[in-house]
Protein backbone atom coordinates (compact mmCIF):
# COMPACT_ATOMS: atom_id res chain seq x y z
CA UNK A 1 0.00 0.00 0.00
CA UNK A 2 1.37 3.39 -0.98
CA UNK A 3 1.17 6.03 1.72
CA UNK A 4 -0.17 9.43 0.70
CA UNK A 5 -0.64 12.66 2.67
CA UNK A 6 -2.32 15.93 1.76
CA UNK A 7 -2.29 19.53 3.02
CA UNK A 8 -4.36 22.46 1.79
CA UNK A 9 -3.92 26.17 2.35
CA UNK A 10 -4.29 29.71 1.08
CA UNK A 11 -1.23 31.71 -0.06
CA UNK A 12 -0.47 32.99 3.45
CA UNK A 13 -0.16 29.36 4.60
CA UNK A 14 2.33 28.14 1.99
CA UNK A 15 5.28 28.62 4.35
CA UNK A 16 3.71 26.72 7.28
CA UNK A 17 2.53 24.04 4.84
CA UNK A 18 6.13 23.37 3.77
CA UNK A 19 7.28 23.28 7.39
CA UNK A 20 4.59 20.76 8.31
CA UNK A 21 5.32 18.63 5.25
CA UNK A 22 9.05 18.48 6.02
CA UNK A 23 8.36 17.19 9.52
CA UNK A 24 6.01 14.48 8.21
CA UNK A 25 8.42 13.38 5.51
CA UNK A 26 11.29 13.18 8.00
CA UNK A 27 9.26 11.17 10.55
CA UNK A 28 7.45 8.67 8.32
CA UNK A 29 7.76 6.46 5.27
CA UNK A 30 5.13 8.43 3.37
CA UNK A 31 5.42 7.88 -0.39
CA UNK A 32 3.89 11.12 -1.65
CA UNK A 33 2.77 14.45 -0.21
CA UNK A 34 0.17 16.53 -2.02
CA UNK A 35 -0.23 20.28 -1.52
CA UNK A 36 -3.60 21.73 -2.50
CA UNK A 37 -3.10 25.43 -3.21
CA UNK A 38 -5.04 28.41 -4.48
CA UNK A 39 -2.46 29.07 -7.20
CA UNK A 40 0.74 31.08 -7.33
CA UNK A 41 2.92 28.44 -5.69
CA UNK A 42 6.52 29.31 -6.59
CA UNK A 43 8.49 27.34 -3.99
CA UNK A 44 10.88 24.53 -4.91
CA UNK A 45 9.75 21.09 -3.73
CA UNK A 46 11.30 17.61 -3.90
CA UNK A 47 9.93 15.09 -6.39
CA UNK A 48 7.88 13.30 -3.71
CA UNK A 49 5.71 16.43 -3.33
CA UNK A 50 3.12 17.52 -5.86
CA UNK A 51 1.18 20.77 -6.04
CA UNK A 52 -2.45 20.78 -7.17
CA UNK A 53 -3.97 24.18 -7.91
CA UNK A 54 -7.61 23.97 -6.80
CA UNK A 55 -8.41 27.66 -7.33
CA UNK A 56 -10.71 26.64 -10.18
CA UNK A 57 -12.55 24.16 -7.96
CA UNK A 58 -16.12 23.35 -8.93
CA UNK A 59 -17.59 22.17 -5.65
CA UNK A 60 -18.17 25.31 -3.58
CA UNK A 61 -19.64 28.33 -5.39
CA UNK A 62 -18.85 31.82 -4.16
CA UNK A 63 -22.38 32.42 -2.90
CA UNK A 64 -22.51 29.33 -0.72
CA UNK A 65 -23.61 29.62 2.93
CA UNK A 66 -20.16 28.79 4.32
CA UNK A 67 -18.16 31.04 2.01
CA UNK A 68 -17.16 34.54 3.02
CA UNK A 69 -16.57 33.55 6.64
CA UNK A 70 -13.17 32.98 8.23
CA UNK A 71 -13.20 29.72 6.28
CA UNK A 72 -12.85 29.34 2.52
CA UNK A 73 -13.15 26.59 -0.03
CA UNK A 74 -9.52 25.74 0.83
CA UNK A 75 -10.76 24.28 4.10
CA UNK A 76 -13.91 22.73 2.69
CA UNK A 77 -12.09 21.12 -0.23
CA UNK A 78 -11.07 18.32 2.13
CA UNK A 79 -14.61 16.99 1.72
CA UNK A 80 -14.06 16.80 -2.03
CA UNK A 81 -10.69 15.00 -2.08
CA UNK A 82 -12.41 11.71 -2.90
CA UNK A 83 -13.95 13.37 -5.97
CA UNK A 84 -10.73 14.85 -7.37
CA UNK A 85 -9.27 13.05 -10.41
CA UNK A 86 -5.74 13.38 -9.01
CA UNK A 87 -6.67 10.94 -6.23
CA UNK A 88 -8.73 8.49 -8.30
CA UNK A 89 -6.31 5.62 -7.81
CA UNK A 90 -5.73 6.18 -4.09
CA UNK A 91 -7.70 4.25 -1.47
CA UNK A 92 -6.66 6.13 1.67
CA UNK A 93 -4.93 9.43 2.35
CA UNK A 94 -3.77 11.22 5.48
CA UNK A 95 -5.06 14.80 5.60
CA UNK A 96 -3.30 17.25 7.93
CA UNK A 97 -3.76 20.88 8.91
CA UNK A 98 -0.78 23.10 8.14
CA UNK A 99 -0.37 23.85 11.86
CA UNK A 100 0.79 20.30 12.60
CA UNK A 101 4.30 19.00 13.24
CA UNK A 102 5.27 15.33 13.23
CA UNK A 103 7.52 14.90 16.26
CA UNK A 104 8.13 11.14 16.25
CA UNK A 105 7.85 8.17 13.93
CA UNK A 106 4.23 8.14 12.75
CA UNK A 107 4.27 5.65 9.85
CA UNK A 108 1.76 3.39 11.60
CA UNK A 109 -1.06 5.91 11.19
CA UNK A 110 -1.70 4.67 7.63
CA UNK A 111 -2.19 1.15 9.00
CA UNK A 112 -5.22 2.01 11.15
CA UNK A 113 -8.08 -0.48 10.48
CA UNK A 114 -10.49 1.84 8.69
CA UNK A 115 -12.06 -0.71 6.33
CA UNK A 116 -15.80 -0.08 6.59
CA UNK A 117 -15.24 3.44 7.98
CA UNK A 118 -15.26 6.77 6.19
CA UNK A 119 -12.30 8.10 8.13
CA UNK A 120 -10.25 7.92 11.31
CA UNK A 121 -9.78 10.96 13.56
CA UNK A 122 -9.19 11.67 17.25
CA UNK A 123 -12.10 12.33 19.60
CA UNK A 124 -12.95 15.86 20.77
CA UNK A 125 -14.88 14.90 23.89
CA UNK A 126 -15.98 18.43 24.79
CA UNK A 127 -17.93 18.73 21.52
CA UNK A 128 -19.57 15.32 21.77
CA UNK A 129 -23.08 14.91 23.12
CA UNK A 130 -25.22 11.85 23.64
CA UNK A 131 -23.89 9.05 21.48
CA UNK A 132 -22.20 11.41 19.02
CA UNK A 133 -18.53 10.63 18.33
CA UNK A 134 -17.21 14.08 17.46
CA UNK A 135 -13.66 14.17 16.14
CA UNK A 136 -11.06 16.77 15.20
CA UNK A 137 -10.24 16.43 11.53
CA UNK A 138 -7.00 18.42 11.72
CA UNK A 139 -5.39 14.99 11.32
CA UNK A 140 -7.62 12.56 9.42
CA UNK A 141 -7.04 9.28 7.65
CA UNK A 142 -9.65 9.26 4.88
CA UNK A 143 -10.97 6.04 3.32
CA UNK A 144 -11.46 7.47 -0.16
CA UNK A 145 -13.01 4.27 -1.49
CA UNK A 146 -15.84 4.50 1.06
CA UNK A 147 -16.30 8.24 0.53
CA UNK A 148 -16.68 7.76 -3.22
CA UNK A 149 -19.82 5.69 -2.63
CA UNK A 150 -21.95 8.84 -2.43
CA UNK A 151 -20.81 10.19 0.95
CA UNK A 152 -18.39 12.79 -0.46
CA UNK A 153 -21.14 14.18 -2.69
CA UNK A 154 -23.50 14.25 0.31
CA UNK A 155 -20.98 16.26 2.34
CA UNK A 156 -20.42 18.74 -0.50
CA UNK A 157 -24.18 19.15 -0.94
CA UNK A 158 -24.65 19.87 2.76
CA UNK A 159 -21.91 22.51 2.77
CA UNK A 160 -23.60 24.24 -0.16
CA UNK A 161 -27.04 24.30 1.47
CA UNK A 162 -26.61 24.88 5.21
CA UNK A 163 -24.39 26.98 7.44
CA UNK A 164 -22.16 25.22 9.98
CA UNK A 165 -20.09 26.51 12.87
CA UNK A 166 -17.04 24.32 12.24
CA UNK A 167 -17.81 23.90 8.56
CA UNK A 168 -16.24 20.75 7.05
CA UNK A 169 -15.46 19.27 10.46
CA UNK A 170 -19.12 19.44 11.46
CA UNK A 171 -20.28 17.98 8.16
CA UNK A 172 -17.85 15.06 8.25
CA UNK A 173 -18.74 14.21 11.83
CA UNK A 174 -22.51 14.54 11.52
CA UNK A 175 -22.90 12.75 8.18
CA UNK A 176 -20.42 9.94 8.84
CA UNK A 177 -21.65 8.87 12.30
CA UNK A 178 -21.42 5.16 12.95
CA UNK A 179 -18.57 4.77 10.47
CA UNK A 180 -15.83 6.82 12.12
CA UNK A 181 -12.77 5.08 13.54
CA UNK A 182 -11.40 6.72 16.68
CA UNK A 183 -7.76 7.56 16.00
CA UNK A 184 -5.29 7.23 18.90
CA UNK A 185 -4.81 10.73 20.36
CA UNK A 186 -1.02 10.77 19.92
CA UNK A 187 -1.56 11.36 16.20
CA UNK A 188 -3.40 14.62 16.95
CA UNK A 189 -1.88 15.92 20.17
CA UNK A 190 -3.55 19.26 20.82
CA UNK A 191 -5.31 21.26 23.53
CA UNK A 192 -8.68 19.77 22.55
CA UNK A 193 -7.61 16.14 22.86
CA UNK A 194 -6.24 14.55 26.07
CA UNK A 195 -3.02 12.69 25.32
CA UNK A 196 -0.05 11.23 27.16
CA UNK A 197 2.18 10.84 24.12
CA UNK A 198 2.54 12.73 20.87
CA UNK A 199 3.57 11.68 17.42
CA UNK A 200 1.93 14.58 15.61
CA UNK A 201 1.50 17.85 17.46
CA UNK A 202 -1.39 20.06 16.39
CA UNK A 203 -1.16 23.74 17.27
CA UNK A 204 -4.95 24.10 17.03
CA UNK A 205 -6.46 27.41 18.15
CA UNK A 206 -3.03 28.90 18.86
CA UNK A 207 -2.81 31.09 15.79
CA UNK A 208 -0.04 31.53 13.24
CA UNK A 209 1.76 34.18 15.30
CA UNK A 210 2.26 31.76 18.19
CA UNK A 211 2.98 28.92 15.78
CA UNK A 212 5.77 30.86 14.06
CA UNK A 213 7.54 31.61 17.37
CA UNK A 214 7.51 28.06 18.72
CA UNK A 215 11.01 26.51 18.87
CA UNK A 216 9.70 23.19 17.52
CA UNK A 217 8.23 24.89 14.47
CA UNK A 218 11.41 26.89 13.93
CA UNK A 219 13.46 23.67 13.98
CA UNK A 220 11.53 22.29 11.03
CA UNK A 221 11.21 25.61 9.23
CA UNK A 222 14.99 26.04 8.95
CA UNK A 223 15.67 22.36 8.19
CA UNK A 224 16.59 21.96 4.55
CA UNK A 225 14.68 19.67 2.22
CA UNK A 226 17.86 17.63 1.74
CA UNK A 227 18.06 17.04 5.49
CA UNK A 228 14.40 16.10 5.64
CA UNK A 229 14.86 13.64 2.78
CA UNK A 230 17.84 12.02 4.51
CA UNK A 231 15.72 11.46 7.61
CA UNK A 232 12.96 10.14 5.38
CA UNK A 233 15.32 7.58 3.87
CA UNK A 234 16.11 6.36 7.39
CA UNK A 235 12.38 6.08 8.18
CA UNK A 236 11.78 4.09 5.01
CA UNK A 237 14.66 1.73 5.87
CA UNK A 238 13.27 1.22 9.39
CA UNK A 239 9.85 0.47 7.96
CA UNK A 240 11.31 -2.05 5.53
CA UNK A 241 13.23 -3.81 8.29
CA UNK A 242 10.11 -3.88 10.46
CA UNK A 243 8.05 -5.43 7.67
CA UNK A 244 10.70 -8.05 7.02
CA UNK A 245 10.75 -8.92 10.73
CA UNK A 246 6.95 -9.25 10.83
CA UNK A 247 6.92 -11.41 7.70
CA UNK A 248 9.71 -13.69 8.92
Amino acid sequence: MEKHAVYSGTRNLYGPMQTAAKSLIANSDVDKVWLLTEGGYDYWLPDMCEVVDVSGQQWFPAGGPNMGTQYTYMAMVRCAIALMPEFAGIDRILSLDVDTIATKTCSDVWELPIDGCYFAAAREAHRAFGNLLYTNIGVTLFNLGMLRNGKAEECVYALNHWRYQWIEQDVMNYLCQGRIYEMPPEYNACDFIPHTEERIRHFAAQGLSKWSKDPLVEKWRVLSWDEALELHADAVARGRRGKEARDA
